[in-house]
């Protein structure tokens, strides 16, 4: 009993390991989003850009520090410091001092340097946010296009496989006519020819979808050798927006113009700070300092400062650095106004690509309608003795590559309609 239960566990172990894993479209986007070395890569740079930004709070609060001396003086009857208040009596017994201070201090005033470098940081990590939302705009847009390409070839096959079966229909249809002695030899031939030709096309079809499965396993992050299958259904992808709409979405959303809007905003600050520098900066600390000749000195002495610094001329650097981060700031500028230029490209000719797609597949599908009928009638006439063979086969090779043309323009069409989406940004 137990030797017939272990077979049976090894039989479906083996049947279980055969059994290719249907990937649906959803499921590809799952998994292709999840396992991404790209999106990974980009959020751990947002994530660098939000501590750099976090650490620019340190201006805005007080800074507490704390210092502690040995001072040894050389040399007879040297008071160890100025600063002491030690006795003529303990300096002479001891050469020994021990320091100890302690100071709070608060910017209080800097032209704005603070706010600009904290703002900047902001723009530079909502940049960086967008980019994100770019990367993954792109790696969907390669889950859906690798998708299709191999649910297209995966059907493709189907359809080459039933060119073949007609052609081998045809073939045989001929052998038995020239056995009874009905057709020629020459119609034979042909036959066998067409019947052979569809078989190769029919293997170069396997050959282009394991090539497209290929690709589609690396995007979602299944081996080669694992099993693996495309499944779905394709159909018409259905899309109905107005070009306003689509080029209004775009400017508002579509990364790539709100990551160059945050360049600019971050340049305006990097111009703000380099302005700061002409601006004077206000300083205030409270200090404590203890001194003498013990470890931990009693010698007390307090004081408030406040500093004052305002650069009058150090040359000619600041108005030029002022300057050059001006430039950056329209030449930013200048770069939004031209990806707002190809981004309006882009969607006219997506919109155009999408609109002659679909007209393939309303002209293809119209073909195999009338390719089909023409095929069975000539068919039905050579079957009973009438009609031409060669008429005949090139009614069915012409059938054959109308049904394959079909299924390669519902694939694009769906391609299509993703990169439309894309670059207008609909899947937000």
């Amino acid at each position: 009993m137990i030797r017939w239960l272990s077979l049976a566990f090894i039989f479906l172990s083996i049947l279980w390991s055969n059994v290719a894993l249907s990937i649906t479209l959803e499921e590809a986007i799952k998994r292709g989003l999840e396992g991404s070395f790209i999106l990974k890569e980009q959020e751990n740079i947002v994530n660098r850009s939000r501590f750099s930004y976090i650490a620019t709070i340190d201006p805005y609060i007080p800074r507490i520090d704390v210092q502690s001396s040995y001072i040894r003086s050389i040399g007879p009857q040297t008071s160890v410091s100025s600063y002491t208040t030690l006795s003529t009596d303990d300096v002479g017994r001891s050469r020994d001092a021990f320091t100890f201070t302690m100071s709070v201090s608060y910017r209080i005033f800097d032209g704005g340097e603070r706010y600009a470098k904290r703002r900047g940081a902001y723009s530079l990590l909502e940049r960086e946010k967008e980019r994100f939302k770019g990367l993954k705009e792109d790696v969907l847009f390669s889950i859906k296009s690798a998708f299709y390409v191999a649910l297209g070839t995966k059907t493709v096959i189907e359809k080459r496989r039933q060119a073949f079966d007609s052609a081998e229909k045809i073939y045989k249809l001929t052998k038995g006519r020239y056995e009874e002695g009905v057709a020629k030899k020459s119609d034979l031939l042909q036959a066998e020819v067409r019947m052979t030709s569809a078989k190769i096309d029919l293997v170069k079809a396997e050959k282009e979808y394991e090539k497209a499965l290929d690709e589609f396993k690396s995007l979602i992050f299944i081996r080669p050798e694992e099993n693996g299958d495309a499944e779905g259904i394709l159909t018409e992808p259905r899309f109905e927006g107005r070009y306003e709409t689509l080029l209004e979405n775009a400017f508002q959303s579509k990364p790539e113009v709100l990551l160059q809007q945050k360049e600019v905003d971050r340049l305006m600050m990097v111009y703000r700070e380099r302005k700061s520098a002409w601006f004077p900066k206000i300083d205030t600390e409270v200090q404590q300092t203890r001194q003498d000749r013990r470890f931990f000195p009693e010698g007390r002495s307090d004081s408030f400062m406040v500093n004052f610094t305002f650069p009058i001329f150090d040359g000619v650097g600041r108005y030029y650095t002022m300057k050059g981060a001006l430039s950056d700031v329209e030449a930013a500028k200048q770069r939004l106004a031209e990806i707002k230029r190809t981004v309006k490209l882009d969607i006219d000719k997506a919109i155009k690509e999408y609109e002659l797609s679909m007209e393939n597949v309303r002209l293809y599908t119209e073909l195999v309608r009338e390719a089909t009928t023409t095929f069975n009638q000539l068919y039905g006439e050579y079957k009973v003795g009438k009609g031409d063979i060669v008429a005949l086969l090139q009614s069915e090779k012409d059938l054959a590559s109308a049904m394959e043309n079909q299924i390669v323009s519902l694939y694009k069409a769906n391609i299509s309609l993703a990169y439309l989406e894309k670059v207008a940004y609909l899947n937000r």
